[in-house]
This record gives structure tokens, C-alpha cells and sequence, in this order.
């Protein structure tokens, strides 16, 4: 029986400095069943350059090119044409170890399982590097239970970068990722709730490049925007799934670790942002969360209250 194939997309922007370690550990992976889909999202820097040149040298490597628009665009270009009977995602500023790839696969292939989880590592600008173990003893979850479990931001990270699941996951399920910064949090709770089992990994094999140019690097009203967007879309999916009883205690639990990660993110931007822009939304972080407390059919006027706040900021 030939190895089952593995589709890795890797969204690509402004990372020119990185981007050769990311493809090397790629394509140095034990396992070989792949094919690596590069998508460059209009990046203005040397990326392109490198793109043609590891696409000459391998001929597993599909590329896409299109204009810049974000990397959840990226993202779900590259699933669109993704062939392989599990995807992988890897961002282009990181890196994987050589079996990354063929221990999620025997994993999930062992255990019948749509979704392969492993630990993963930060890895600090200064080169100090720290292992995260997943928060759960558990080898084998079902899908419900690691969705559930997605919402401890520190249990089951709802991280895209990694997972191996089974591609049939996004499209039979109309699954996208929405153009919004911390796109994860909206998607992968959704991804793993369609899921009929998930198998855990508790070595690390990701390696989570912290960067100072990041997203994490910088902390302003687009990001406390972004990221109350995204619970949003986890508040919806979970009372259209009927779940809003049964999931109210974990999801009242991710509400009030989201209020505190947005208001020590925002107290910390004393350098960045004024002080009366900082009460503002620190206001409209409380304001928001309060709406969100609530399921999605309450009354427009009630639902707006929150949102104005923030957008006048």
C-alpha cells in the first residue's frame, strides 16, 4: 500500500529572510508522498526569486501567484488546489523538523484519525528556544471534544500550523479561513468539530518563530478588531451547532481569557499608543465582550453597542 499523499501549503510574504530555512525543512522531510504548494501573495521583496528557483529543483512544488490579499487569501488558495488526502499548513517564517510530516501521518493513519496534533516549540529572536507541550493527557479526542478543547487557548492551541488533517475537512464543510488577522481561532475550532476523531502527539515538532515584526510584534485597534471578529465567528458556529449549552461554560471560560490577553496586550503598548487611545479601547475590549456573552440572535440594537465602541476608536 503506497503512503497516503500529504498536500503543505505555505503562504508566503515579505519573509525573504526566512524563507529558505522554512523550504529547506520541507523539502528535507522523511517523508516523501508530498506535494509543497507555495503561494506568493504579491510579496515585494526576493521571495519570488527563490520561489522559481527551489519550483526548478523540485518537481513536487506547485506554485501560485496573486496579488496581496492577506494570508488567509494564501491559505485558501493553496487548499483550493490542494490534491493530497491530508494538508498540512506551515508558515513561511518557520520551520519543521524532519518528521514532522511522517509522524503526523503514522499517527493518523494508526489511530483512523482525521486530525493529527503535535506539540511545538517558540523560538525566540535571540535564539532561545522553548518547548509547548499540549495541555491534555489524552492521545485520542473526538472531534466535539478537541473543539471544545480548541477554546483553552493554552489546552489545544487553535493554531493551523500544527495539525495534519484530512483535506476533505475544508471543502465538504465549506470551511474557510476569513480575511481577518488570528484567522485560526475562527477556523480550527470549526475544522476540528467536523472531525470524527483527533489524535495527539505530545513531541514537538513545529517550530513557532516569534518575530518582532510580527503580528505579535505590534498591538493596536485592528488587532483587538480582528481577533473579537474571530470569536465571533467560534460564537455563531457554536450556536448554529446547536452547542450553546452544552459548550457555555468552556466558551464563557474563552471569553474571559480573550478580555485579559486583549487588555494586557493593550496596556503593554504604552510606547505605541496614547493613553487616551488605550482607555478607548480597553472600554470597548469590556463592552464587546459583554455582547459576545450573549448568543447571536439578540436584538441588533444591543449587538451594535459593543462594535461602535471600537470602531470610533
Amino acid at each position: 500500500m503506497s503512503d497516503p499523499l500529504v498536500s503543505i501549503v505555505v503562504p508566503i510574504y515579505g519573509v525573504e529572510r526566512y524563507l529558505e530555512r522554512c523550504l529547506d525543512s520541507i523539502v528535507g522531510q522523511q517523508y516523501r508522498s508530498i506535494e509543497l504548494i507555495l503561494v506568493d501573495d504579491g510579496s515585494p521583496d526576493g521571495c519570488g526569486d527563490i520561489i522559481r528557483r527551489y519550483a526548478a529543483m523540485y518537481p513536487f512544488i506547485r506554485t501560485v501567484w496573486q496579488e496581496n490579499q492577506g494570508l488567509s487569501a494564501a491559505r485558501n488558495a493553496g487548499i483550493a488546489i490542494a490534491t493530497g488526502k491530508y494538508l498540512a499548513m506551515i508558515d513561511s517564517d518557520d520551520y519543521v523538523e524532519p518528521e514532522f510530516i511522517s509522524s503526523l501521518v503514522e499517527t493518523a493513519e494508526r489511530e483512523d484519525a482525521d486530525v493529527a496534533i503535535c506539540s511545538f516549540f517558540f523560538d525566540f529572536p535571540n535564539g532561545f528556544r522553548v518547548p509547548f507541550q499540549l495541555m491534555t493527557l489524552q492521545t485520542n479526542l473526538s472531534g466535539e471534544q478537541a473543539a471544545r478543547m480548541s477554546l483553552h487557548l493554552l489546552r489545544l492551541p487553535a493554531f493551523a500550523w500544527n495539525k495534519l488533517c484530512r483535506t476533505e475537512l475544508f471543502a465538504s464543510n465549506g470551511i474557510t479561513f476569513p480575511p481577518i488577522y488570528y484567522e485560526d481561532v475562527a477556523t480550527m475550532p470549526r475544522v476540528l468539530m467536523k472531525a470524527r476523531s483527533v489524535a495527539i502527539i505530545r513531541k514537538p515538532y513545529y517550530h513557532y518563530c516569534l518575530r518582532h515584526d510580527g503580528i505579535t510584534g505590534s498591538f493596536g485597534s485592528k488587532n483587538v478588531t480582528n481577533y473579537l471578529q474571530a470569536v465571533d465567528i467560534i460564537r455563531k458556529f457554536i450556536f448554529k451547532e446547536d452547542l450553546w449549552k452544552v459548550w457555555q461554560e468552556p466558551y464563557r471560560d474563552f471569553l474571559r481569557t480573550v478580555e485579559a490577553y486583549l487588555t494586557l496586550a493593550v496596556t503593554l503598548q504604552e510606547r505605541n499608543v496614547p493613553a487616551k487611545s488605550r482607555r478607548q479601547l480597553l472600554h470597548g475590549i469590556h463592552a464587546r465582550i459583554q455582547d459576545l456573552r450573549l448568543p447571536p440572535d439578540v436584538a441588533p440594537s444591543t449587538e451594535s453597542h459593543g462594535r461602535d465602541k471600537l470602531a470610533s476608536d
